[in-house]
């Protein structure tokens, strides 16, 4: 199962959607205001000796936004970007005559006569359809009769007159249709969204200039990795003061939410730390309730941030309901790993784990699991079935479980895995420990043991 994750291998919370691959991020994460839109296409999966092809049905909340810091894992031929929801395979249909095939399927794009709800119903089973044909000519058709349909649709909403609130989802519904289409024709796309962007540009209404400002922001957003200092820091004082002037929203909160993390992976940490700070101030004095009781959150994401070069404290009870004493591990590098079994990303680094305690175990590295499931059955049965013998972290309340892990609190934890690197004396050398990451820093911190040469 193919699985879209950042630069660092994790799935990531800010896409802001519940169960994204099996709920390998958090799932109270911000949901953005801005309407998901959805279209039917196909995900290639590669092995051995045959190739597997899925139709997937892919989400484009912010699609531009997101579309940069995404990855594929495994060897993906991805087409359009965001959350992919697995659809099984159906098995092979009769042979059809291509006409008469094309033209039934154009009849699924016949756009209703009806309310604003049924047409939003009607939007929503055509972004859900998929072609009849299996090749890529067949695909690219198929999307653009979807875009068309979509596209239609929301003009009839509009001929109805609309409640504000339709008429927002209307738009939506016309960004995520044009990012869509931009991808099989680029001019086509480029064109409409810049038509709409216009149209836009002139209704003064709260709601319509909040959608558009954070439409414009989210272009952004997908460049500040590359950004001079100068304007990240413009880019920063532009996102607050939008916070200013019209209050912290969930779209915007997920936005900062993407600079914060975006600038934390790319060695500009203290600059990720300060954003959170900022942005966890803002969340204290929000409305919106939900924001405001996960502030806390963010100013653990800004200590996270801060941690190379400082000490890591760890405190908590193990799953066998002891006390964890994490003086005992002073003087050993220890990998911090928080965790959870329904982790694909998490169960993928086990192996490497597993090898690299036994190379340098006996010269000093050790392993602390911070788990967040919330069976400990789950837990205990894969525990048993790997042959975990590291010891974990993880509550008795149900309070203090999955997420809601204390010290995943502490430190904002909201991506798994999130792998921290403590050396001898205490203190954090890297907040992205795996893979081959961790294997050359066991190897400068602990030498090369095949050959001797160890530090110990």
């Amino acid at each position: 199962m193919a699985r879209l994750e950042d630069d660092q291998g994790r799935s990531r919370p800010e896409f802001g959607l519940r169960l994204f691959f099996g709920a390998d991020v958090h799932p109270a994460v911000t949901l953005p205001a801005v309407t998901v839109n959805c279209y039917a296409y196909k995900l290639y999966l590669f092995h051995p000796h045959k190739v597997k092809v899925i139709t997937m049905v892919f989400r484009t909340p912010l699609m531009n936004a997101w579309l940069h810091q995404s990855g594929v894992m495994s060897c993906v031929v991805l087409l359009l970007t965001g959350v992919i929801v697995a659809q099984d395979e159906k098995p092979k249909e009769p042979a059809q005559d291509k006409p008469a095939a094309a033209a039934e399927e154009e009849k699924l794009f016949e756009v209703p006569d009806g309310s604003a709800t049924e047409l939003f119903a009607f939007m929503y089973k055509v972004k859900r359809t998929r072609p009849k044909e299996r090749t890529s000519d067949a695909s690219m058709a198929h999307l653009k009769l979807q875009v068309q349909a979509v596209l239609a649709a929301c003009d009839k909403v509009m001929a109805g007159k609309p409640d504000e609130a339709d008429e927002i989802n209307v738009i939506n519904e016309r960004f995520g249709a044009l990012a869509a289409l931009s991808r099989v024709d680029r001019v086509a796309g480029a064109e409409g969204m810049k038509t709409l962007m216009e149209a836009l540009e002139s209704d003064q209404r709260p709601a319509i200039v909040a959608l558009l400002t954070a439409r414009k922001l989210s272009q952004k957003v997908a460049s500040v990795a590359t950004m001079s200092e100068a304007d990240r820091d413009a880019f920063v004082k532009e996102l607050f003061t939008v916070i200013d002037e019209n209050g912290l929203d969930r779209t915007i909160h997920s936005l900062v939410s993407k600079v914060g993390s975006t600038l934390g992976r790319t060695n500009k940490s203290e600059a990720g730390a300060e954003v959170y700070e900022r942005l966890a101030a803002a969340m204290e004095k929000c409305d919106d309730e939900t924001l405001r009781a996960r502030a806390g959150r963010a100013l653990g994401s800004a200590r996270r941030l801060r941690l190379p070069g400082s000490f890591m404290e760890i405190t908590g009870t193990t799953a066998e309901g002891e006390d964890f004493d994490w003086s005992a591990y002073r003087g050993k590098v220890v990998l911090v790993d928080f965790w959870a079994s329904w982790c694909g990303p998490c169960r993928a680094e086990i192996p490497n784990m597993k090898a690299q305690l036994e190379k340098y175990g006996e010269n000093g590295f050790a392993i602390v699991g911070i788990n967040l499931d919330t069976s400990r059955d789950k837990y205990q049965g894969y525990v048993d079935s790997e042959s975990l013998t590291w010891t974990n972290l993880m509550s008795d309340k149900d309070d203090e479980q999955g997420w809601d892990n204390p010290l995943a609190v502490h430190y904002g934890v909201s991506g798994i895995p999130t792998a921290i690197l403590v050396d001898q004396e205490g203190k954090v050398v890297s907040l992205s420990a795996r893979g081959q990451q961790l294997n050359r820093l066991l190897e400068d911190l602990l030498g090369d043991v095949e050959t001797g040469d160890s530090e110990n």
